[in-house]
This record gives structure tokens, sequence and C-alpha cells, in this order.
């Protein structure tokens, strides 16, 4: 029998995390809703000379709608650039802006991206509220978020191709290994539900802490599809963020292709399968992955990517203790980068205060810190982390290079 090259790499990470930290039974798709949290995506606010009022509204505007009452709303940060006082990679930034013959651009990057040299936005438009509106949400996400609130394990984004009739077809295909998936994948053992926790007779070692639900969203194997069209101009950064994940989705022999991109978690995809690809082979490796045991828990040693996703995470999660990777810097007022563009009359030093100080999101794009080991390590137990790791990031880096097979 012919065995795909995605599902040996997938077998081969779960097995390599398996001998890591075989305790914690939750599986992919929920350890991902409750402790992962995702990157946050970038927007540079790039204009040139002082803002005008309406400009400092929509600054305003976008900062509010970043916070809710419990935590951050979005994993965006937002940065502005005056072309009039910015000394370091003018040129570059200038590029950016110009296309848009306007006093002010917006540009969206991925995460830890904007202030590299070589990186460039994968949206960009005028700085108007509609814009903002566009980049901080859309109905697709919004029904992303349902769904996994809802319990699905994963919704699968199935990217239109130009044939609708074939798309027809393949939908009907997809809907057959969703009931597969769902019938012949079962949840791993060892998981303890929130309800069961109210038990008296409830017995929990140790071992069992990594295997408690932290919330009461509903668990279970269960798959939905998610259509969306490439020319709905409500879903334009969906499709910027799914078609920038690897190199090759926007060449030109792509565009009459459909891709599929497995979303779980708090908005995470996998590396999509795209035409021929898109076989009950493949997507079954998917489905057993996101449905398998979590046993490799950092969440940038799994594939996938996160996507800018708006939602009230710790509301719809209250009364779980979720674990922070990184914490967010605190967010300042907008009125400090307002009053950065403005020139200070009463200033009569002449050394300036280097802009960008009292940004609400830094410049400095430093990579998620390794988190420490919890207890010191054997020589043969360092050589076995060296090997899994090993494997992890060359299984990682092959399952990502996206192939039809």
């Amino acid at each position: 029998m012919k065995v795909s090259l995605r599902l040996v790499l997938l077998s081969v990470i779960l097995l390599a995390g398996f001998k890591w930290s075989e305790a914690c039974q939750v599986p992919v798709f929920r350890y991902a809703l409750e402790r992962w949290q995702p990157d946050p995506y970038q927007v540079v606010i790039i204009h040139e000379g002082n803002l005008t009022s309406e400009q400092k509204s929509n600054l305003t505007y976008l900062e509010e709608s970043l916070v809710g009452p419990k935590g951050p709303m979005i994993n965006l940060r937002f940065d502005t650039l005056d072309l009039t006082k910015e000394q370091k990679d003018v040129t570059r930034w200038k590029k950016f802006h110009k296309d848009h013959n306007t006093s002010a651009s917006i540009h969206l990057f991925f995460p830890f991206e904007a202030f590299e040299s070589d990186s460039s936005p994968i949206w960009s438009g005028f700085f108007s509220q509609e814009n903002i509106d566009q980049i901080l949400d859309s109905p697709a996400r919004k029904e992303i978020v349902k769904r996994i609130l809802a319990g699905d394990s994963a919704v699968w984004i199935f990217l239109e191709s130009v044939n609708e009739k074939e798309d027809g077809t393949t939908i009907k295909a997809l809907e057959k290994f969703a009931k597969v998936a769902k019938d012949e994948i079962s949840i791993p053992e060892g998981v303890i539900q929130q309800s069961a926790l109210e038990d008296p007779n409830l017995l929990l070692g140790p071992e069992d802490e990594e295997n408690i639900l932290e919330s009461s969203v509903p668990l279970k194997i269960d798959f939905s599809i998610l259509r969306l069209s490439r020319k709905d101009p409500n879903e334009a950064v969906l499709r910027a963020m799914l078609l920038n994940l690897e190199d090759d989705l926007l060449d030109k022999e792509m565009e009459n292709k459909p891709m599929l991109f497995p979303a779980f978690g708090k908005g995470r995809v996998l590396p999509p399968l795209v035409g021929l690809g898109i076989s009950e082979e493949n997507t079954l490796a998917d489905c057993g992955y996101l449905c398998g045991a979590c046993s490799c828990q950092v969440k940038n040693q799994n594939p996938g990517m996160d996507l800018l996703v708006m939602a009230d995470w710790w509301t719809a999660l209250e009364g779980s203790s979720v674990i922070e990777e990184k914490a967010l810097p605190p967010l300042t007022g907008v009125e400090d980068l307002i009053a950065a563009n403005e020139p200070d009359k009463n200033i009569t030093n002449t050394e300036e205060v280097p802009e960008g100080e009292d940004n609400v999101s830094t410049r400095k794009n430093e990579a998620p810190k390794a988190t420490k080991e919890e207890s010191p390590l054997s020589n043969n137990l360092i050589f076995v982390v060296v090997l899994i790791s090993g494997i992890l990031i060359v299984g990682t880096f092959v399952l990502n290079k996206n192939r039809e097979k």
C-alpha cells in the first residue's frame, strides 16, 4: 500500500514527541485552543508629516479595537512611521508607501517580520477605518471562531479554484473524509474533562495534571468545511494570509487549483493540501495528527502558522488557566503616538526624542524565548532531546513544503 510523505512525517512528529512527553493525552487541536498563544501580526502605518484629525481618529479606533475587558481581543500590534523623521530603511518604507498615493498607508506583516529588511507586507491599503476593519476581522474568520468554540476539531478552509464543477466534487469527497475521521478516530484515553472534576470519587495522580482540560468547550472529533471564494472582497486579508504561508502559493500555476487549510486552536492553520493533494490519505493524516495526543507541547516545534483572528478567547475559555508562552507588552495610550507626531512648542532643547519609543508595539522583533527546563537532564537524555529535535525540525520543514501527492 502506498504511504504518503505527509502521513509519514506527521507520524514521525507524533512518535518523536511521544518519547519525550508521553504523559499528555490531550488532543493537539484542544491543547492548541487552551494553551498555545497566537503570535502577534504587525501593522505599520506609514505617513509623511503630521497626522490629520481623521487619521488620528482612525489611530484611536485601531487601538481601542485591540483589547477587551479581559485582555487582548486580537493577536495584533501596530506602529506608526513618519517618513520625514525616519532614518533607517527609508527607501524600503517609501517603496511600500508610494504605491498608494496617499498621505498615510497601512501595511500588514506576518509576526516578527515588519522590521526585517528583507520582508514585505502581505497586504496594504489606505489608512482608513474601512481598511482597519478589513484587517481586524471578516465573516469567514468569525465563522471559524464560532465553529471551534462549538467543539469542531478543525475547520477545513477550502479555497476555491476557478472550476466550480470540480470544486463541488472535491467538497463531496471532503464530506466523506470528515465522516470517516469522525467514525474511525477516537479521543486519546486518559483525557479528563472539567465535569469529571466534580466527582468526589475521582482519584488523580501527579501524571494526570497535563491531561485535565482547561475549559468546558465540547470535546469531540468533528471536522467541518468552510468555502472561501478567491473573489470575495471581504476576505482579501484572509486570502493574503493563506496564500503567503508558502512561497509558491501565489505562482501562476497555482491560481486554478483548490487549496485546503485545516484551521484549529486559536486560528492556527496547517500547511495546505493543493489540487490532487486533497486526497483521503493526506486529509486523514492531518486529522490523525490533530486528534492525536499532544506529545510535542511547544507550539513552534509543531507544523503550522497562526492567522490573525479577533476573538475574546479569555471569556470563551473562562475558568481555564491558559499557559502563556510569552506575554504581550502593555499597551500605552494612542495619545502618545499622536503626540509623537506633533511639534512641541514648549521644548527649547534641540535634542529630539527618538520616534517610536512610546508606540504601542516595539520595533524590536525578538523571537520567543526558549522555555526553561524544569529539571536537570542527564547526558543520555540530552542526546535523546537533540535527536528528537532534529527529527521534528526536518519533518516539519519537509511537511511545510507543499506537495501534490
